[in-house]
């Protein structure tokens, strides 16, 4: 590998670009990278903290490296081999007076190995939502959701051990955080402003929408808003398809974009996976 290519050999001044563009274009991409688990959770915190406090205790999490995930259909690992919707990371969460309940910000996928027919797609749904006419913006800022995993969504169920008498294996699962069950009249808007960027985006989480509200009155008709969002959103202009191959290395906003999957046919497909913030770098 060329060092003056990889960019765990950045400064710290291309660094702060590096963020900055993932805040503009919504991500970036590299290929030919070459990182190990530690060199990989070391660049991750140049950004900002890597300190998921929804995972890091799973068996798809290292001991060495628990800040790591690994997305594989292998058996134990994150997400499976079926399609994911679209979605975010650090869903679940409602933002309560403009604060977010999560800190999954950024979502780091390097690629170990990869099936060629598996793709991944990335929308822009800040910019979806910028170009929209005036009153269509104003008719989306009405607009109020109640969030929640309801199993099998996105994630799928979680693991349980099947042999009890692992006990490292369930102290380990004893730490990790389940996400919040929303009830009642909870709810959070649709179109938010992003903590660092400043700029207004839809949030749009088609698997986690239980209820809706506009202007106030609860919606019967999930399905029609639904098909409303993807009008706005699923549309080609925004969306960056991409097929992973070794030594790629993808950085999402996750406030800015979504992202879905396609089913994955080569099993021997493996990313690693890290949730970062901006603190150490936009955010300081």
């Amino acid at each position: 590998m060329n060092n003056e290519l990889q960019i765990k050999n950045f400064s710290d001044r291309r660094i702060m670009e590096e963020a900055r563009r993932i805040l503009n274009e919504g991500f970036t991409l590299h290929t030919d990278q070459d990182f190990t688990m530690a060199e990989l959770v070391e660049y991750c915190r140049r950004f900002g903290s890597t300190d998921d406090d929804m995972l890091g205790y799973m068996q798809f999490n290292p001991e060495d490296n628990p800040d790591i995930s690994i997305v594989s259909p292998k058996p134990d690992m994150l997400l499976g081999h079926c399609d994911l919707e679209w979605h975010s990371n650090g869903t679940v969460h409602h933002v309560v007076d403009g604060k977010w309940g999560h800190k999954e910000w950024l979502i780091c996928l390097y690629c170990v190995d990869y099936c060629p027919d598996t793709v991944l797609s990335v929308s822009n749904n800040r910019d979806a939502f910028l170009d929209l006419p005036a009153e269509e913006k104003e008719w989306w800022r009405k607009v109020e959701v109640q969030l929640n995993n309801n199993g099998g969504s996105i994630m799928g169920q979680y693991w349980n051990p099947s042999d009890k008498a692992d006990a490292g294996k369930v102290a380990r699962m004893e730490k990790y955080i389940q996400a919040p069950k929303h009830e009642g009249d909870e709810r959070m808007p649709v179109v938010n402003v992003h903590p660092i960027g400043g700029q207004e985006f839809l949030y749009w989480q088609p698997p986690l929408i239980t209820k809706a509200w506009f202007d106030g009155k609860l919606m019967n008709d999930l399905d029609e808003l639904q098909e409303k969002f993807d009008s706005v959103i699923n549309r080609t202009k925004y969306i960056k398809d991409i097929v992973f191959r070794p030594g790629d290395i993808l950085i999402m906003d996750q406030f800015y974009t979504l992202h879905r999957r396609s089913p994955i046919l080569d099993k021997k497909r493996e990313l690693w996976r890290v949730a970062i913030d901006y603190k150490h770098s936009l955010d300081k």
